[in-house]
Protein backbone atom coordinates (compact mmCIF):
# COMPACT_ATOMS: atom_id res chain seq x y z
CA UNK A 1 0.00 0.00 0.00
CA UNK A 2 1.53 3.37 -1.00
CA UNK A 3 2.23 5.92 1.70
CA UNK A 4 0.43 9.23 1.68
CA UNK A 5 2.56 12.28 1.09
CA UNK A 6 3.54 13.79 4.40
CA UNK A 7 3.87 17.31 3.08
CA UNK A 8 1.85 19.93 1.26
CA UNK A 9 2.92 19.81 -2.41
CA UNK A 10 2.12 23.46 -3.18
CA UNK A 11 3.72 24.76 0.02
CA UNK A 12 6.97 22.93 -0.71
CA UNK A 13 6.85 24.08 -4.35
CA UNK A 14 6.63 27.68 -3.15
CA UNK A 15 9.60 27.07 -0.86
CA UNK A 16 11.62 25.82 -3.84
CA UNK A 17 10.38 28.73 -5.96
CA UNK A 18 11.53 31.22 -3.34
CA UNK A 19 14.95 29.57 -3.11
CA UNK A 20 15.43 29.66 -6.90
CA UNK A 21 14.17 33.25 -6.79
CA UNK A 22 16.77 34.20 -4.18
CA UNK A 23 19.78 32.23 -5.45
CA UNK A 24 19.09 31.60 -9.13
CA UNK A 25 18.94 28.25 -10.86
CA UNK A 26 22.66 27.55 -11.23
CA UNK A 27 23.59 28.54 -7.68
CA UNK A 28 20.87 26.34 -6.13
CA UNK A 29 22.01 22.80 -5.42
CA UNK A 30 19.89 19.74 -4.74
CA UNK A 31 21.20 19.83 -1.18
CA UNK A 32 19.95 23.43 -0.88
CA UNK A 33 16.53 22.31 -2.09
CA UNK A 34 16.37 19.32 0.26
CA UNK A 35 17.41 21.48 3.22
CA UNK A 36 15.09 24.35 2.36
CA UNK A 37 12.06 22.23 1.50
CA UNK A 38 12.64 19.97 4.52
CA UNK A 39 11.85 16.78 2.64
CA UNK A 40 14.13 13.90 1.83
CA UNK A 41 15.78 13.62 -1.55
CA UNK A 42 13.74 10.62 -2.71
CA UNK A 43 10.47 12.39 -1.86
CA UNK A 44 11.65 15.44 -3.76
CA UNK A 45 12.44 13.37 -6.86
CA UNK A 46 9.18 11.40 -6.63
CA UNK A 47 7.02 14.50 -6.20
CA UNK A 48 8.79 17.04 -8.40
CA UNK A 49 11.31 15.25 -10.60
CA UNK A 50 14.89 16.42 -10.99
CA UNK A 51 16.19 19.93 -10.29
CA UNK A 52 15.29 21.16 -13.77
CA UNK A 53 11.75 19.78 -13.52
CA UNK A 54 11.35 21.41 -10.12
CA UNK A 55 12.62 24.70 -11.51
CA UNK A 56 10.13 24.61 -14.39
CA UNK A 57 7.32 23.94 -11.92
CA UNK A 58 8.59 26.75 -9.68
CA UNK A 59 8.82 29.20 -12.59
CA UNK A 60 5.32 28.23 -13.74
CA UNK A 61 4.07 28.83 -10.19
CA UNK A 62 5.72 32.27 -10.17
CA UNK A 63 4.26 33.14 -13.58
CA UNK A 64 0.78 32.18 -12.37
CA UNK A 65 1.30 34.45 -9.35
CA UNK A 66 2.24 37.34 -11.66
CA UNK A 67 -0.74 36.63 -13.94
CA UNK A 68 -3.07 36.96 -10.96
CA UNK A 69 -1.32 40.18 -9.91
CA UNK A 70 -1.69 41.77 -13.37
CA UNK A 71 -5.29 40.64 -13.69
CA UNK A 72 -6.31 41.98 -10.27
CA UNK A 73 -4.55 45.28 -10.91
CA UNK A 74 -6.19 45.70 -14.32
CA UNK A 75 -9.65 44.92 -12.94
CA UNK A 76 -9.45 47.79 -10.46
CA UNK A 77 -10.57 50.15 -13.22
CA UNK A 78 -12.88 50.02 -16.20
CA UNK A 79 -10.79 52.69 -17.92
CA UNK A 80 -8.03 51.08 -20.00
CA UNK A 81 -5.34 53.71 -19.28
CA UNK A 82 -6.07 53.48 -15.55
CA UNK A 83 -5.84 49.69 -15.83
CA UNK A 84 -2.39 50.03 -17.42
CA UNK A 85 -1.29 52.44 -14.67
CA UNK A 86 -2.63 50.01 -12.07
CA UNK A 87 -0.58 47.16 -13.52
CA UNK A 88 2.59 49.24 -13.67
CA UNK A 89 2.05 50.53 -10.12
CA UNK A 90 1.42 46.99 -8.85
CA UNK A 91 4.75 45.95 -10.35
CA UNK A 92 6.40 48.94 -8.67
CA UNK A 93 4.99 47.75 -5.33
CA UNK A 94 6.38 44.25 -6.01
CA UNK A 95 9.77 45.67 -6.94
CA UNK A 96 10.00 47.62 -3.70
CA UNK A 97 8.70 44.77 -1.53
CA UNK A 98 10.49 41.86 -3.18
CA UNK A 99 13.59 43.57 -4.63
CA UNK A 100 13.94 40.65 -7.02
CA UNK A 101 12.03 38.83 -9.76
CA UNK A 102 12.31 35.15 -10.64
CA UNK A 103 11.06 35.93 -14.14
CA UNK A 104 13.66 38.65 -14.75
CA UNK A 105 16.43 36.56 -13.21
CA UNK A 106 15.48 33.62 -15.43
CA UNK A 107 15.53 35.77 -18.58
CA UNK A 108 19.14 36.74 -17.94
CA UNK A 109 20.33 33.44 -16.47
CA UNK A 110 18.62 30.83 -18.65
CA UNK A 111 16.63 32.17 -21.61
CA UNK A 112 19.53 31.87 -24.05
CA UNK A 113 20.56 28.36 -23.01
CA UNK A 114 17.40 26.53 -21.88
CA UNK A 115 14.68 26.05 -24.50
CA UNK A 116 11.98 25.04 -22.02
CA UNK A 117 12.61 28.03 -19.78
CA UNK A 118 12.81 30.31 -22.81
CA UNK A 119 9.42 29.05 -24.02
CA UNK A 120 7.79 29.69 -20.63
CA UNK A 121 9.27 33.19 -20.50
CA UNK A 122 8.36 33.99 -24.12
CA UNK A 123 4.81 32.73 -23.70
CA UNK A 124 4.33 34.80 -20.55
CA UNK A 125 5.82 37.89 -22.18
CA UNK A 126 3.49 37.54 -25.14
CA UNK A 127 0.54 37.12 -22.78
CA UNK A 128 1.47 40.36 -20.97
CA UNK A 129 2.04 42.10 -24.33
CA UNK A 130 -1.42 40.93 -25.41
CA UNK A 131 -3.00 42.39 -22.27
CA UNK A 132 -1.30 45.76 -22.74
CA UNK A 133 -2.06 45.80 -26.48
CA UNK A 134 -5.74 45.14 -25.81
CA UNK A 135 -5.89 47.94 -23.23
CA UNK A 136 -4.03 50.37 -25.53
CA UNK A 137 -6.38 49.65 -28.44
CA UNK A 138 -9.39 50.02 -26.17
CA UNK A 139 -8.09 53.38 -24.91
CA UNK A 140 -7.54 54.54 -28.48
CA UNK A 141 -11.04 53.41 -29.55
CA UNK A 142 -12.55 55.28 -26.60
CA UNK A 143 -10.62 58.43 -27.51
CA UNK A 144 -8.61 58.40 -24.28
CA UNK A 145 -5.32 57.91 -26.14
CA UNK A 146 -3.93 58.91 -29.50
CA UNK A 147 -1.26 56.41 -30.36
CA UNK A 148 1.43 57.59 -32.74
CA UNK A 149 2.97 54.12 -32.58
CA UNK A 150 1.98 50.58 -33.32
CA UNK A 151 0.00 49.34 -30.26
CA UNK A 152 1.83 45.99 -30.26
CA UNK A 153 5.24 47.69 -30.28
CA UNK A 154 4.08 49.99 -27.49
CA UNK A 155 2.86 46.97 -25.52
CA UNK A 156 6.28 45.33 -25.94
CA UNK A 157 7.88 48.55 -24.70
CA UNK A 158 5.65 48.59 -21.60
CA UNK A 159 6.47 44.97 -20.76
CA UNK A 160 10.19 45.61 -21.19
CA UNK A 161 9.74 48.64 -18.95
CA UNK A 162 8.45 46.40 -16.17
CA UNK A 163 11.71 44.46 -16.36
CA UNK A 164 13.62 47.75 -16.31
CA UNK A 165 11.97 48.69 -13.04
CA UNK A 166 13.42 45.54 -11.44
CA UNK A 167 16.76 46.19 -13.12
CA UNK A 168 17.02 49.71 -11.69
CA UNK A 169 16.01 48.58 -8.23
CA UNK A 170 18.31 45.54 -8.16
CA UNK A 171 21.32 47.53 -9.37
CA UNK A 172 20.83 50.74 -7.39
CA UNK A 173 18.46 49.88 -4.52
CA UNK A 174 17.10 53.40 -4.79
CA UNK A 175 13.33 53.57 -4.25
CA UNK A 176 13.17 57.15 -5.49
CA UNK A 177 14.93 56.27 -8.76
CA UNK A 178 12.71 53.21 -9.16
CA UNK A 179 9.63 55.40 -8.62
CA UNK A 180 10.90 57.91 -11.21
CA UNK A 181 11.44 55.09 -13.70
CA UNK A 182 7.88 53.91 -13.02
CA UNK A 183 6.50 57.41 -13.60
CA UNK A 184 8.40 57.73 -16.88
CA UNK A 185 6.97 54.40 -18.01
CA UNK A 186 3.44 55.52 -17.12
CA UNK A 187 4.11 58.85 -18.85
CA UNK A 188 4.95 57.04 -22.06
CA UNK A 189 1.28 56.16 -22.58
CA UNK A 190 0.07 59.72 -22.18
CA UNK A 191 2.51 61.49 -24.52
Amino acid sequence: MPRNKEFDYDEKLETARDLFWKKGYNATSMNDLVDSMKINRSSLYLAYGNKHDLFLKSLTNYIEKKDRQYSLAAKKSDEPLAAIRNIINSVFESVVQESNCLFTNSVFELALTDKEVSKLLTDQTLKAVGLFEKLLKQAEEEGALKLNRDPRAMAHFLVSGLVSMYNIHILFGDGKLTRQTTEILIGSITQ
